[in-house]
């Protein structure tokens, strides 16, 4: 993306001051932490901040993205009185100038860039023995890679550049490329992590979400997909059950990013919880009288006939939490869902219910059986265990299904977010058609 602001120095200095503020000491040697400069980023004593940085830029990225995406599937719906909610809620996706999705391209792109540049950064560093501990590049290169696969998964098309120099996009026929740049900085993080350690599980995590997600966008290109819905990946399977093994037995494991008073917040949530301009859609839930929040869970475990109970908890959680509701990254209940889908495409009816019935297991639910087709409790079981992750308009899309909001005339199966707007003034590559 070519920037035309100075947000980024704004992000680092921020993560700066808090770092000297609360070590008591001035490593920099300034006397007001607040005029650092972009020069004093070069201090390897600043590598915790500059990853924190990263992290700080990505949650409000996510949060920004997963409100225009998740409008634009059945998760959430329009309420308000903004009518860009409207035209995404209704399936309008590939419009330029709506202001939701050029202000969640901004911000994702802001978020991509301050990932790659704290990981070039901290390599350097480590390429010159100062990087005193190899966590905050750990860190960064996980960061990144969500990054890659927000983007991936959400655009038609971006621009991968640096902010004062114009490139062009790299095309949607090239879009799966992302995918490669994301596992490769997740190798790298895994060759840099503890062994058996949290972030060695949030990498493995990620890595296997990713190979998944670069299969499932093969599934969803017309150049290359083969018309079988269903994901078979070994790569992403093996890195699913190395992540199970490591996660703390039995235990529902997930890896968010925290959203608090003191971090960006969920912008996603303070459209629901705060300012109404969203509310949890109708497959989901049933409204208030007054049609402005979720009165109660209205979608059904398809064999036990009760409310999703993980779905009670999230949506309970994430209303509970305003504006400051976490952001899931991975858990187990997707590393099962991985499993379970590579078993399917691959018919073995045994590796699969093993795999939903693991997952079905933390909910205290009842074990499947054969009480329906297994094609149909997978989608279930996604479309629950994955609420509000950025993963439903790619389903909707695969298996033929459609929101209820959608009118067919403004959507295009298989499309997603366009470059924006704001991009396609700033960069002479880019022309709006």
């Amino acid at each position: 993306m070519f920037f035309t602001n100075t947000i980024f120095k704004q992000i680092w200095i921020g993560a700066l001051s808090l770092l000297f503020i609360t070590a008591g000491c001035d490593v920099l040697k300034v006397n007001n932490p607040n005029s650092l400069v972009e020069e004093d980023l070069g201090n390897p004593a600043a590598a915790p901040a500059i990853a924190n940085g990263a992290e700080a830029t990505l949650t409000e990225a996510l949060g920004n993205l997963l409100a225009p995406y998740s409008t634009a599937t059945d998760e959430l719906t329009w309420i308000g009185t903004r009518d860009a909610w409207q035209d995404l809620d209704q399936g309008e996706l590939e419009n330029p100038l709506n202001e939701f999705s050029d202000g969640a391209f901004n911000a994702i792109s802001e978020s991509r860039w301050t990932a790659d540049n704290a990981i070039s950064r901290l390599e350097g560093f480590r390429e010159e023995g100062t990087l005193e501990q190899a966590q905050p590049l750990v860190r960064s290169y996980l960061y990144g890679a969500v990054n890659y696969l927000a983007i991936a998964a959400s655009f038609n098309n971006v621009v991968i550049g640096d902010r004062q120099e114009a490139v062009p996009p790299v095309g949607e026929e090239n879009m799966a490329t992302l995918y490669d740049t994301a596992i490769s900085y997740l190798d790298q993080g895994l060759e840099l992590s503890s062994s058996g350690s949290e972030w060695e599980v949030r990498l493995l995590a990620v890595r296997a979400r990713a190979y998944f997600e670069q299969a499932l966008w093969n599934k969803l290109n017309p150049d290359v997909a083969t018309g079988d819905p269903l994901v078979q990946s070994t790569e992403a399977v093996n890195d699913a059950k190395a992540a199970l093994a490591l996660a703390e037995n039995g235990t529902d494991w997930n890896y968010q990013l925290e959203v608090t008073s003191e971090t960006p917040s969920n912008n996603m949530a303070f459209q629901v919880n705060e300012r109404l301009e969203l509310r949890i859609g109708n497959t989901f839930v049933t409204p208030t009288e007054d049609n402005t929040k979720a009165e109660s869970v209205s979608l059904e475990d398809p064999i036990d006939e009760v409310p999703a109970p993980y779905l009670v908890n999230r949506i309970n959680t994430f209303v509970e939490a305003n504006e400051y509701a976490d952001i899931t990254i991975a858990s187990v209940r997707e590393l099962h869902l991985i499993i379970a889908e590579d078993a399917l495409a691959r018919d073995d009816e045994e590796a699969f219910q093993t795999a939903i019935n693991n997952l079905r297991s933390l909910d205290g639910l009842s074990a499947y059986e054969n009480q329906l087709p297994a094609v149909d409790l997978l989608k279930h079981e996604r479309q629950v265990n994955l609420f509000l992750q950025g993963r439903r308009l790619a389903d909707l899309y695969r298996f033929e299904e459609s929101s209820t909001e959608w009118l067919l005339s403004r959507v295009e199966a298989g499309n997603f977010f366009p470059i924006t707007i704001t991009e396609i003034r700033a960069n002479p590559n880019i022309t709006l058609d």
